[in-house]
């Protein structure tokens, strides 16, 4: 009993020395990871510490003023900026420089400016609608056509004028032009206004370069006529052709030799082959060829303000591109070339390529 009571004694000593060590080696353990964490927050204080002296701009200014340091730096710092600007800045000849259509404000529209070395630059007023007004005595105020105003400014309802509704004032008759892909300076010369030349279109602009981009807009003058009337004088069309309507504008007609029905976009006027044909129009012969699947021998006129008018299926032709004509002028005659087997004339009106009843003009 008494050796077993010693083993017993001793087992029990050494067992409460082992859990005294392993309760110290704890209590150790959690010393050091206290001093750690302690160690670590003061180092962040001291970090912090140490910026806000090194770098006290990027704290906000006193005095209730915070994040308008801009306002007050100075300029040998904002002259560093300069650069940047410049190149976010539009090229001169992309769409923020041209003029713009929507109902512009005073601060949107673009005018190039008039010097000695480019007096062509097209100027723009700003109009306010006054009460009473109309398309047609806002016009004449300003010595230019209804159909000019129509064109600079997208008015849907032109008896629908509101005083106060700002309008763009051109100071030349002329139409805005929208670039298409394959445009040039050249191709819209041509088409619009033969006599104008691509260079001065480029100058009326304030282009930079002859570079013009799809969806940029243009301003193109009128053609002038160094005859009697100039475009502004008239403002009617006249029947190109004597003879019977007998396809009207927007109905559902089968066309020539193909089967698919189509609305037409113009008039066919009836008559007998050598008919003469006459200009509706004052205007400039912009296309003339021969189609023999299409509108066969034809015409196609460009007028003053976007108009442009085109006669199909002549027996002949007697004016080529470029030619000036007057209203009532003799152009061709009426045939059945192309895809048509009747003897009969066919005439269309638009204006900036949307087609146009043309017996609302007559």
């Amino acid at each position: 009993m008494g050796y077993k009571d010693r083993n017993s004694y001793d087992d029990m000593g050494t067992s409460h020395s082992r859990r005294d060590g392993s309760s110290k080696s704890r209590t150790g353990s959690k010393a050091v990871v206290i001093g750690v964490v302690l160690l670590g927050v003061a180092i962040c204080i001291a970090v912090i510490f140490v910026w806000l002296q090194l770098f006290p701009t990027d704290t906000t200014e006193q005095n209730g003023t915070p994040d308008l340091v801009l306002d007050t730096t100075p300029v040998t710092q904002s002259e560093q900026h300069v650069p940047e600007v410049e190149n976010e800045t539009p090229k001169a000849d992309t769409l923020s420089r041209a003029p713009s259509v929507p109902t512009p404000t005073p601060a949107a529209v673009y005018t190039p400016a008039q010097t000695e070395s480019n007096p062509n630059a097209i100027v723009f007023k700003q109009h306010a609608v006054k009460e009473g007004e109309t398309i047609e005595t806002i016009a004449e105020q300003y010595e230019i056509t209804k159909e000019t105003l129509l064109s600079v400014n997208p008015i849907r309802n032109i008896s629908a004028l509101r005083p106060g509704e700002e309008l763009t004032i051109p100071d030349r008759d002329g139409q805005m032009y929208v670039v298409q892909s394959g445009d040039s300076l050249s191709i819209i010369t041509s088409r619009f206004n033969p006599t104008l030349g691509w260079k001065t279109l480029q100058e009326i602009n304030g282009l930079k370069s002859e570079v013009i981009y799809p969806g940029q807009k243009l301003f193109i003058p009128s053609v002038k006529i160094e005859a009697e009337g100039s475009f502004a004088t008239f403002d009617r069309f006249v029947r190109p052709a004597t003879g019977r309507i007998i396809g009207l504008y927007g109905q559902t007609v089968r066309y020539g030799k193909s089967e698919d029905p189509v609305v037409l976009q113009g008039l066919w006027i009836e008559g007998s082959e050598g008919t003469q044909v006459i200009a509706s129009a004052t205007g400039v012969v912009v296309d003339a060829g021969h189609e023999t699947d299409g509108l066969g021998r034809f015409v196609v006129l460009s007028h003053a303000n976007g108009y442009r008018t085109i006669y199909g299926h002549l027996a002949s032709v007697s004016v080529k591109v470029g030619d000036q004509v007057q209203q009532s002028d003799t152009i061709g005659t009426i045939g059945n070339s192309g895809n048509i087997e009747q003897t009969l004339l066919y005439f269309s009106l638009e204006q900036q390529g949307t087609a146009l009843n043309p017996a609302n003009f007559f």
